[in-house]
């Protein structure tokens, strides 16, 4: 049955932290908690794990109300953003910690510990102090903890954040593997559109305390409930559009959709354009779509504001090589990856 949360609210004081939700991840799924800092989504993990008291509202763990179970008869194994080892005891000493507390004796611990060290990448690293780690083998030994106890729910709470983008995105793929292995149930709260997408089996957005959509990856890029989710997910510009035989038709052209992007669910209300998918080309042969009035050079891309005459301003990106000047007049080039069809029941 998995994980069910009905209704929950959680106040402190006059601020309401998380607002009415209803939520479920079923046995052996990931779902992703994705949202701003401050949106709840933190707060409800924690109820979850029993470290947040709930105003209103239930949590259930296959079908048994745990209003009235303490967070250590909870059986869920949490990692925290930092890790939150114990400095005092070595790695081995980290992992070995739950089945130690749990009375498993001496050489099936190390057998464990050695089992799940090997298992996030970290074999032979027993013995080392963990303040002498980096930051990307810390939180490998804090996930290595968790598992350790045999959680039935693995919550774990912005597990990369504090690391550099690139180790980040790494250790995400690690960890969607790690994940993949098993019947692994988890719960995952990040802001991070790449490490919840990587990660998770389902993603719900949150904001303002509550849920906005939960869906799978795929159908939540595709089809964003309302603009706010469609913003949140990077779309910068919205125009009114049709869906008819296999094709989605907006102001700035027409792309190629998939059967389930017309379904009749969808109840189609614009397509939401994401900038780093319309592209500039230069007019040939047609009147110009629109011209360039903002021109911000990024890293690997030059991004464009376009003032477009039919309905103002839309956000482009361009190669570095070959973009625009300012008051260039070009057409954008739409990529079906960055339409998002925005509505839904």
């Amino acid at each position: 049955m998995g994980l069910e949360v009905h209704g929950l609210t959680v106040r402190f004081g006059e601020t309401t932290a998380v607002r009415e939700v209803d939520l479920s991840v079923l046995d052996g799924e990931v779902l992703a908690l994705l949202g701003p800092s401050g949106c709840g989504k933190s707060t409800l993990l924690r109820t979850v794990a029993g470290l947040e008291r709930p105003t209103a509202g239930a949590v259930r763990w296959n079908g048994r109300d745990l209003d009235a179970v303490p967070v250590h008869q909870r059986r869920f194994g949490m990692v925290f953003q930092d890790g939150q080892l114990f400095p005092h005891r070595d790695v081995a000493g980290n992992v070995g910690f739950g089945p130690r507390m749990r009375g498993v004796g001496g050489a099936a611990r190390a057998a464990r510990v050695a089992e799940l060290l090997e298992l996030v990448g970290l074999a032979g690293y027993g013995a080392r102090r963990v303040t002498d780690l980096s930051g990307g083998e810390a939180q490998r030994v804090a996930l290595a903890r968790a598992l350790a106890a045999d959680p039935e729910l693995l919550l774990l709470d912005e597990p990369l954040s504090a690391l550099d983008r690139m180790l980040r995105e790494r250790l995400a793929v690690d960890l969607a593997a790690l994940l993949g292995q098993g019947p692994s149930t988890a719960l995952v709260v990040t802001h991070d559109h790449d490490e919840a997408f990587t990660l998770a089996d389902r993603v719900a957005v949150m904001a303002r305390g509550a849920v906005l959509q939960a869906d799978t990856p795929a159908l939540l890029w595709r089809h964003p409930a309302d603009d706010e989710v469609a913003e949140f997910l990077g779309c910068t510009t919205f125009l009114p559009a049709t869906v008819r035989d296999g094709t989605a038709t907006c102001a700035l052209g027409t792309v190629e959709v998939t059967a389930k992007d017309g379904d009749a669910r969808l109840g189609l209300r614009a397509a939401g354009v994401r900038a780093e998918r319309a592209r500039p080309d230069v007019p040939g042969g047609a009147e110009p779509v629109g011209t360039v009035r903002e021109r911000v050079h990024r890293h690997d891309h030059v991004r464009l504001a376009v003032n477009v005459p039919e309905f103002g301003r839309v956000e482009a990106v361009a190669h570095i090589a070959d973009a625009p000047a300012i008051e260039d007049e070009v057409r954008l080039r739409l990529d079906p990856d960055g339409i998002a069809l925005v509505g839904g029941d």
